[in-house]
C-alpha cells in the first residue's frame, strides 16, 4: 500500500476539488493524509513522520527537500503537481534525482485558447480605448468608432503547440485566414488544422492583421519577439500575448505600443506582477489581464480531477499523462 500525502490550500482545494476529496480518499483504499499547503513544518513533519510515496499539490505547497526523494534516502516517488510550474516547490535536480513529475499539461489548453479568444476581440473591439473611460468618466464613444470585428481575418499564430491548436478550432466561426510560424510542426499536422505555414517569422508579422504570440519560453525563445518584428505589423494591427511574458522584448512593446499604431492585448509580462509603474498600465491601447488565462474557477476541476486519475495510474503501475521531463522543465518559467 502507499501512502498518499495531499498539500493544498483553501483556495486549491476549492478550485481544484470543489466537491471535496473525502469520497475519493474512500474509493482510493490507500492511506492517505492531508496539510494545509501553507506550512512548511507542517510538510517536514508529515515527510518525516508519514513517508509518503506520493504528493499531491498546487502552487501554495512549500518547497519539496531534495531529501524527501526516495533516491536520496526518503519516500517521495511521485509528485502529482495539480497545476502548470512546479519551479518554486522543485528543482532540476528533483528530477535528475529520479522524482517522478506530472502537471496539467494540455488539459488547461483550451481555457488558455479561450483566454485568447477574449484577447484578440478586446484589442479589436479596442476595449482599452472605450470601456475604460465609459466606467472611470463617463466618456461616451465617437460617432465614428474605430473598432474591428474578427470575421474573415488574417490570423498569424507564433507556435504551433496544444493551445494554438485549440485556438484554431475556437477560431473556427469567424472564417479568418491563419497562418503560423512554428518551425517543429510538420506539414500534416499544418493541414490537418486548416492552417498555412507563413514564408519565414518576418512575413508572419508583415501579414497578420491579429498575431498571437503563444511561444514557450526557452534560451532560444527568451525576447525573440523583437522591435523589428514588432514594427512589422500592419498599421492597425492588433498584438495579443497570452505566451510567456519574457518571449518579448517588453520595452521594444511599450515604444512600438506609444507609436499609437497598433492595439495590444496581454495576459503575461516580464516581470509578474506587473510593477506599478509600468508604461503599459497607462496606455490607451494596451488591454491587460494579471496573467489568469489558465483554468477558470468553474473548470479547475477538470485539472484536479485528472489530476487524481494520474495518481490512480500510478498505483496501477499504469503510465501517466503529462510527464514532464527534465527538457520539459527547463522550459517552464
Amino acid at each position: 500500500m502507499k501512502k498518499i500525502l495531499l498539500v493544498t490550500s483553501a483556495f486549491e482545494r476549492d478550485h481544484f476539488f470543489p466537491n471535496g476529496l473525502q469520497p475519493w480518499i474512500q474509493t482510493i483504499a490507500q492511506e492517505c493524509r492531508q496539510i494545509e499547503a501553507g506550512d512548511p513544518a507542517g510538510l517536514t513533519k508529515a515527510l518525516a513522520d508519514f513517508a509518503p510515496q506520493i504528493i499531491v499539490g498546487g502552487w501554495d505547497m512549500p518547497p519539496l527537500p531534495l531529501s524527501a526523494l526516495k533516491s536520496q534516502g526518503g519516500s517521495v516517488e511521485y509528485f502529482c503537481f495539480l497545476c502548470g510550474s512546479p519551479k518554486k516547490i522543485i528543482g532540476e535536480e528533483h528530477l535528475k534525482a529520479g522524482l517522478l513529475l506530472t502537471n496539467w499539461g494540455p488539459w488547461v489548453g483550451p481555457y488558455v485558447a479561450e483566454c485568447a479568444l477574449l484577447l484578440i476581440l478586446n484589442a479589436l473591439r479596442r476595449v482599452a480605448k472605450w470601456g475604460y473611460p465609459l466606467r472611470e468618466t463617463g466618456q461616451w464613444r465617437e460617432r465614428t468608432t474605430d473598432n474591428r470585428s474578427l470575421y474573415g481575418r488574417r490570423v498569424g499564430i507564433h507556435g504551433f503547440g496544444g493551445v494554438p491548436r485549440a485556438l484554431v478550432r475556437l477560431l473556427e466561426p469567424f472564417a479568418p485566414k491563419i497562418s503560423t510560424w512554428d518551425p517543429y510542426t510538420t506539414d500534416e499536422v499544418l493541414a490537418a488544422h486548416h492552417v498555412t505555414r507563413a514564408a519565414s517569422l518576418e512575413a508572419l508579422y508583415a501579414e497578420s492583421e491579429v498575431l498571437v504570440n503563444l511561444l514557450p519560453l526557452t534560451s532560444q525563445t527568451e525576447c525573440c519577439v523583437t522591435e523589428s518584428l514588432l514594427r512589422r505589423l500592419p498599421p492597425g494591427a492588433c498584438f495579443v500575448n497570452i505566451g510567456r511574458g519574457k518571449t518579448v522584448d517588453e520595452e521594444a512593446l511599450i515604444r512600438v505600443a506609444r507609436d499609437g499604431g497598433i492595439e495590444v492585448a496581454l495576459d503575461v509580462y516580464a516581470e509578474e506582477p506587473l510593477p506599478a509603474d509600468s508604461p503599459l498600465r497607462t496606455l490607451p491601447n494596451v488591454f491587460l489581464l494579471p496573467h489568469m488565462g489558465g483554468a477558470t474557477i468553474d473548470r479547475g476541476l477538470d485539472c484536479g480531477r485528472r489530476g487524481l486519475h494520474n495518481v490512480e495510474r500510478f498505483l496501477a503501475g499504469e503510465n501517466l499523462e503529462n510527464v514532464v521531463d527534465l527538457a520539459a522543465f527547463r522550459r517552464m518559467t
